[in-house]
């Protein structure tokens, strides 16, 4: 059985145009198609990668074209950037041998390497349907486990970080949660300050944020909350989440 911790799938088999189709904030149309001979890619499909949000997506996208004519046609990472919030990318992905879209003609696509989205489209009557859908709904939320935090300097300013969670918004954002307490119930005398740091991949501070506390205001325990979190990096890319005090 999955826990709400797990990455999981939905998958549909619908018939559903795939510009009427929304991923998250994202949609995806197909809006021209074209055929130029002599060119080393002749037929051409532009893609329209449109982000609905309040803020930036950072979008790759993976296709396959099975053309009933010409077989297996494989284009790999065609875009991996961010794209600004409410706008959009178009991109124009060539193809070998093919000269036109045929009725039975296959798409495969991957969103963010499937994190977000694989879709499989089908040519059908002029249209690109949507036959097969398999959508995250939710994000890797294995964050908890790229927690670190240091009881050794946690013990030299009186109090103790326990209880960490992670709730993640959308593929960039998320917010961090964990309880602080008094050491030995003895609430410390001086002023202290929560912080974070986020890495990424390359082991990079790509995040840094920090949360003072009073010790006139401090009874022993509390909740700390870090809230709207937004990366410059998908929440799959961090390889871990300090937290640890200071003055």
């Amino acid at each position: 059985m999955s826990t709400r911790n797990e990455q999981v799938s939905l998958k549909i088999h619908i018939m559903e145009l795939l510009k009427d189709k929304l991923f998250n904030g994202i949609s995806l149309e197909i809006i021209k198609e074209d055929y130029k001979d002599g060119l080393y890619f002749p037929f051409t499909i532009y893609l329209r990668i449109s982000n609905h949000n309040d803020h930036k997506k950072k979008i790759r996208v993976d296709i396959k074209y099975i053309s009933t004519k010409h077989g297996l046609k494989t284009r790999g990472c065609l875009y991996g950037e961010f794209i600004p919030d409410n706008s959009f990318v178009d991109l124009d992905i060539g193809f070998k041998d093919i000269t036109a879209a045929f009725n039975g003609d296959r798409i495969e696509l991957d969103l963010n390497e499937g994190k977000l989205a694989s879709l499989r489209l089908l040519r059908e009557r002029g249209q690109w349907i949507i036959v097969e859908s398999t959508e995250r709904s939710t994000y890797n939320r294995e964050l908890k486990s790229k927690i670190e935090h240091f009881e050794a300097i946690e013990e030299q300013f009186g109090i103790t970080l326990q209880s960490f969670s992670v709730k993640v918004e959308d593929e960039s954002s998320l917010k961090l949660f964990c309880e602080v307490l008094a050491l030995n119930g003895e609430i410390p005398e001086n002023d202290f300050t929560i912080n974070i740091a986020i890495y990424d991949n390359n082991n990079d501070i790509v995040y840094t944020d920090s949360e003072p506390r009073y010790a006139e205001d401090f009874k022993g325990f509390e909740v700390l909350t870090f809230e709207s979190i937004r990366l410059d990096i998908t929440v799959d890319e961090i390889s871990k989440i300090r937290i640890y005090p200071t003055r």
